[in-house]
């Protein structure tokens, strides 16, 4: 979310006279048009629906959910870090090397939020509170997708102010180095494994102790003394024989 708030605003700022005072302090963009924007955002979608229909089934049939994760959120800080640098090379480079990022951006993305989705989901205690989970998962995506530009976007103004325009990219990139180590933390069922909570019994118990035919028999039992067997009432009506054909009815 960051990056998308932050990337229009670095491929459209104008382009840098002053002097860049390395290793940080330097600002400017690529000064590039709307239309030029719209067609790298064009490419990135197209290649997103091909990242997530073709390559992220492949990786995750070979690698597993959690090591594509961990993969993928471990490239995100050295993303972070890398892009400010590209208003650096040298002219006929820049196109090359912001496309490399944008590519390097859409693989991330598109390879990190479907095994995100999958884990959450097999993290369940119970698939009574799957929904409970995933209201809260939602509404904490929702959470950052409000505040998360605004609080980057203010960050980026401080910098420009300081002469560090990369201060918003390299502040995301600490945030998620730390979503980095705690995805190292993170573990996951081994294949084959099937994991069984006690709610999920005792929901299934609940289900499975009392039979409906038992219940309907007491009744009939007590409505109907003349039936002195319940079992009559369980097995159903016993078939007849009809005279005609000697089909049975």
């Amino acid at each position: 979310m960051s990056f998308d708030q932050l990337m229009p605003i670095f491929l459209s700022s104008k382009v840098s006279r002053v002097p860049p005072n390395l290793p940080f302090q330097f600002t400017g963009g690529f000064g590039m048009s709307s239309k030029d924007e719209g067609v790298l955002m064009v490419g990135q979608g197209i290649y997103s629906m091909f990242a997530q229909a073709v390559l992220f089934p492949l990786l995750a049939r070979r690698l597993g959910c959690l090591k594509i994760f961990r993969m993928t959120v471990i490239m995100w800080p050295m993303l972070y870090f890398l892009v400010p640098y590209t208003v650096l090379l040298p002219r006929e480079y820049r196109m090359l090397g912001i496309c490399f990022c944008l590519l390097w951006r859409t693989t991330a993305q598109a390879l990190s939020y479907p095994p995100n989705n999958i884990m959450l989901a097999n993290s369940a205690p119970s698939m009574l509170v799957l929904g409970t989970i995933n209201g809260a998962a939602g509404s904490t995506a929702s959470l950052c997708r409000a505040f998360g530009p605004t609080i980057t976007g203010f960050i980026h103004s401080k910098g420009l102010k300081v002469g560090v325009s990369g201060l918003a990219w390299w502040v995301t990139g600490i945030v998620c180095m730390l979503g980095a180590f705690e995805s190292l933390l993170m573990t996951e069922p081994r294949r084959g494994e099937t994991v069984t909570s006690p709610m999920d019994e005792e929901a299934t118990d609940d289900r499975t102790m009392i039979n409906p035919l038992s219940i309907d028999a007491a009744l009939v039992a007590a409505t109907r003394p003349e039936l002195s067997n319940a079992d009559e009432f369980l097995r159903g009506p016993r078939s007849r024989t009809d005279p005609k054909d000697g089909t049975e009815i």
